[in-house]
């Protein structure tokens, strides 16, 4: 079992466990239980986005694989930057047939909105990926490189899109913003990932921070790369010589959660099929093919292991917010 390794940048904390790790404690012994009508799959972004598009393709993988008795049903609940979501599974209290797929609005969002609730009120199931972030233009843009952005950031206010308001998209602009010493950035939100990119390959905005596999459906035609948040380039992909915003200079690095939960209270037999299932989702050869094509890294962790992490996780976030001045 690899350690978990951290870094720290003087712009964003954030953490890193190698490609491949995992971690997993309950679900081993197949469970007793399992579900008995179809289950909601909740997700807590727009259509196009990566929370979707990762959704449907593990619901999918269920169904092709017979991996369960019934349909996994994936259903958008946007809105509020991932607040509708929470709210609509939190109010499922209890239930075993609904299960939430989340990104960092899980963690981020409760604190700026001071919601009554967290990601503690919720049933950790599994995480199964880390997801990168890549900065984005337009192919007839004129710039090549981000050495080009900066030159023109520091003349004039950059439009920009992101996903979401006082989300991971905005606050990795924010930081940018501080450490290329740019004129202030004017960040528009969309409901999704898809959007955004779409935004960008219609020329609304000049620049985004989208995932991989949210903009690489318009690469390159419509949008090219010109650097990458992950804190080491993207090595034995397509994309290794992408270079790294640390390399050049502006040391922001960041990857966002793609993990899967369950309301409050979820019956502790319910979670464990859960579990199970997900690790055999993990373990697909189509599914590792997935992550690697979409440039995700490979991170599955479970139980208190899971639980563990998420602390982690949501304080370094705090911090970081903080950093930002989102946060009092």
């Amino acid at each position: 079992m690899r350690k978990m390794r951290w870094w720290v940048s003087s712009a964003v904390v954030g953490i890193l466990l190698g490609p491949g790790v995992v971690l997993f404690t309950p679900g081993d012994a197949p469970a007793a239980w399992q579900p008995s009508k179809p289950v909601e799959f909740v997700i807590m972004a727009g259509p196009g986005g990566g929370a979707d598009i990762y959704a449907r393709y593990i619901s999918g993988l269920i169904e092709k694989n017979k991996l369960a008795p019934v349909p996994f049903v994936p259903v958008n609940r946007d809105g509020g930057a991932g607040a509708v979501a929470m709210e609509y599974t939190k109010g499922k209290e209890g239930d075993a047939h609904t299960i939430m797929i989340t990104l960092s609005s899980f963690i981020m969002t409760p604190m700026i909105q001071k919601l009554p609730f967290n990601y503690k009120n919720y049933t950790p199931i599994a995480l199964l990926a880390l997801d990168n972030f890549w900065l984005w233009v337009n192919t007839e843009s004129p710039w090549r490189s981000v050495a080009d952005v900066v030159a023109e950031c520091k003349k004039r206010d950059l439009k920009v899109g992101g996903t979401g308001t006082k989300q991971e998209d905005e606050l990795l602009f924010a930081f940018f913003e501080q450490k290329a010493g740019c004129k202030p950035i004017a960040y528009v939100p969309f409901k999704g990932g898809g959007t955004v990119a779409a935004s960008l390959v219609g020329k609304h905005v000049e620049a985004t921070v989208n995932n991989p596999s949210e903009a690489l459906p318009h690469y390159p035609d419509k949008v090219i790369p010109l650097a990458t948040f992950a804190e080491k380039r993207h090595e034995g992909t397509p994309y290794k010589d992408l270079p790294t915003m640390k390399e050049l200079g502006y040391p922001i690095t960041y990857q966002m959660i793609r993990g899967i939960f369950g309301p409050p209270k979820m019956p502790k037999e319910a979670q464990e099929y859960y579990v199970g299932l997900m690790k055999k989702v993990f373990e697909l050869k189509e599914f590792q093919e997935f992550l690697d094509k979409n440039v995700l890294a490979p991170t599955f962790l479970a139980g208190p292991e899971f639980a563990k992490w998420l602390d982690g996780y949501n304080d370094l976030h705090k911090e970081v917010m903080t950093k930002a001045g989102w946060l009092k």
